[in-house]
């Protein structure tokens, strides 16, 4: 009789279990945001610290800069961060963004094969990212 109890038991929380788990998992997906912006750069080094400056920021999932395109592929969840600050933090590693500049001193404080040339137009419209 004790082992028929148990079993019940053992079955009514699997049950219990996998209705949840789905359940937590989509709500999860449901605040992550998928966004594409420019973050210029040259080569491989510039991809390490533009991608790494990303994940400095808490709610980051992924991000993978495309070096030919200038483009950085971005899912967060718009819970924890949105893409200011994203762009703030890599604008601060020394990549120019579509919103955000990097500051003088960083920016020629790249690698010397890091330093790309900077937009005119980037450098009219936007703000550095440390200035407000």
């Amino acid at each position: 009789m004790y082992s028929i109890q148990k079993l019940i038991f053992v079955f009514s929380f699997s049950i219990v279990f996998t209705l949840f788990i789905p359940e937590q998992s989509m709500a999860q997906g449901r605040n992550v945001e998928e966004v594409e912006i420019t973050v210029l750069g040259n080569c491989g080094m510039c991809k390490d610290r533009i991608e790494r400056a990303a994940y400095t920021v808490r709610g980051v999932r992924r991000a993978d800069w495309n070096q030919q395109e200038q483009k950085l592929t971005l899912a967060f969840r718009a819970d924890r961060t949105d893409q200011e600050t994203i762009e703030r933090a890599i604008a601060k590693a020394g990549h120019d963004t579509e919103n955000f500049l990097a500051d003088d001193v960083t920016h020629a404080n790249l690698h010397h094969c890091c330093i790309y040339e900077r937009d005119p137009e980037l450098l009219k419209r936007n703000k550095v990212w440390n200035q407000e």
